[in-house]
């Protein structure tokens, strides 16, 4: 049989790559938090994390190279259908809380675009933005259920131009400070580069390992790759090489062009000051840089809400065993949209918008609040993919491959520290020092921020009634299909 599926250069997936992985705005959210000890967080999750979970991947999409691969087929391959389907269905309710991180900051990002400034700074800003957004989500969740692909070819272009900002940005921050002779706004000393390994960085090494995934995403395009499969994982292992590269040398650009206290505790106009910053040195208004890095991040947010509103349902239930969720909310229309499902996926962001839009202070507290609970979420079904690949170098190490990280032990050992790293950085993320629980307790909450109790349980009890939920599901699919086959 002839195969008319199109082919993609290794150029073209390497470009795809780049544009799932990099985000310049996760530099700037790292960097309000822990300073030029980014750079050394960058560099170590590079090395540590970054490239060998993108073997890990390589690994398994090398087993699974006849199917679109995904992460239920990944973790199939040695855990079985019910850990594949946790693990599929802890990846779709990480993007549940995407949502929370994305939809704010875009329209933060419109009303830069429109106005030249963040409209959302005020005492009731939180509530207002938090409430837009809901609306928002609504508005992007309708336009996918009609299917509307209008803004599919301006999300590319806006993907590639942020790219080009974050390059730009690079160049013009290194000519500023080695080519003009201007001296750097940060001091890049032993002291300021060397990590405090105190609870906030360890929160934040959460924040750098959620920037840095993506790679996972590429698996369906084995099949589609020139070369093979060979070719398709030497380009995806340069494409996250040259990402590490790439987010370690904005961190230090950063350092040259803006002094810290420019982003102390400043999430929802951290990038745009940066921006302005850069563009005063060389004669660019304030106004005119921040509609114009406003319109690019919208355009991208934008293509980003649109997509990954229908994509994850899409997959999850093209994945997962029939009648799992029941007959409701699995209904489809003629084009394969599960629309009842994307309704109860509004539903559910809705309240995941409102709940620390409510009882969560200021402006800044929420943002941050909801960058932690994404990259502790995003990370969980990473932690079910380590597992599967501990499993497979242990019990199922002889199954045929084309790449493998290692000789069997070193693929248990790396796998075993891959999965100790995340279930320690996601437990600093998600739980709040000590000492503001002590202080909450007593009734000491700084002005402004949210009481850290609240905001632990907001986070955990999100977690445990999503793979409750789940586990029910699973329980009583099982218990049909046994009854089925006794009948």
């Amino acid at each position: 049989m002839v195969n008319n599926r199109k082919q993609i250069s290794k150029i073209a997936l390497l470009l795809m790559t780049f544009s799932a992985i990099f985000n310049f705005p996760n530099i700037i959210n790292n960097s309000i938090q822990i300073g030029l000890a980014n750079i050394s967080g960058y560099l170590f999750s590079t090395v540590v994390y970054f490239i060998p979970i993108t073997f890990i991947v390589a690994e398994f999409i090398s087993i699974n190279k006849d199917s679109e691969s995904g992460i239920y087929s990944w973790i199939k391959t040695s855990l079985g259908d019910k850990w594949a389907f946790l693990g599929a269905w802890s990846y779709f309710f990480a993007n549940l809380f995407y949502f929370t991180s994305l939809i704010p900051n875009t329209l933060i990002y419109a009303s830069y675009t429109l106005f030249g400034r963040n409209l959302f700074d005020g005492k009731s800003s939180t509530f207002i933005l938090a409430l837009a957004s809901v609306i928002l989500f609504w508005i992007g969740t309708y336009v996918s259920i009609k299917g509307v692909k209008v803004l599919s070819k301006v999300t590319n272009i806006a993907g590639i131009a942020k790219i080009l900002m974050g390059i730009l940005f690079i160049i013009l921050a290194f000519v500023f400070v080695f080519f003009m002779k201007n001296p750097p706004a940060q001091e890049f000393t032993v002291e300021t580069l060397t990590p405090k390994f105190d609870w906030t960085f360890f929160m934040v090494m959460a924040w750098i390992l959620q920037s840095l995934g993506g790679s996972e995403s590429t698996g369906v395009y084995v099949k589609d790759t020139k070369g093979g499969i060979k070719s398709f994982i030497k380009t995806i292992i340069t494409a996250v090489i040259l990402v590490g590269i790439m987010y370690t040398l904005a961190c230090v650009a950063i350092g040259l062009v803006v002094p810290r206290e420019v982003l102390e505790n400043n999430y929802s106009n951290g990038i745009f000051n940066v921006f302005s910053i850069l563009g005063g040195y060389f004669g660019i208004p304030n106004m005119l840089m921040n509609r114009f890095i406003g319109l690019i991040l919208l355009l991208s947010n934008l293509g980003s809400l649109v997509i990954w509103t229908s994509v994850p349902v899409k997959a999850l239930f093209s994945e997962i065993p029939k009648g799992v969720f029941g007959t409701w909310v699995a209904k489809t229309d003629e084009f394969g949209t599960p629309y009842n499902a994307l309704k109860a996926q509004a539903i559910i962001v809705t309240v995941l918008l409102l709940i620390p839009g409510i009882g969560i202070g200021s402006l800044e507290s929420f943002l941050e609040t909801v960058i932690n609970m994404t990259a502790a979420t995003y990370l969980i079904p990473i932690l079910f993919l380590l597992i599967a690949y501990i499993v497979l170098r242990l019990k199922k190490n002889n199954i045929e491959r084309d790449f493998k990280m290692g000789n069997r032990g070193f693929g248990i050992f790396m796998g075993i520290l891959l999965f100790l790293i995340l279930i320690f950085v996601i437990f600093m993320s998600i739980f709040p020092e000590p000492a503001l629980i002590f202080d909450a307790i007593n009734g000491i909450i700084p002005e402004g921020e949210g009481n850290p109790v609240i905001i632990c349980a907001y986070k955990v009890l999100g977690l445990i009634v999503f793979i409750w939920f789940a586990l029910i599901c699973w329980g009583r699919h099982s218990k049909n299909k046994l009854n089925i086959d006794k009948n």
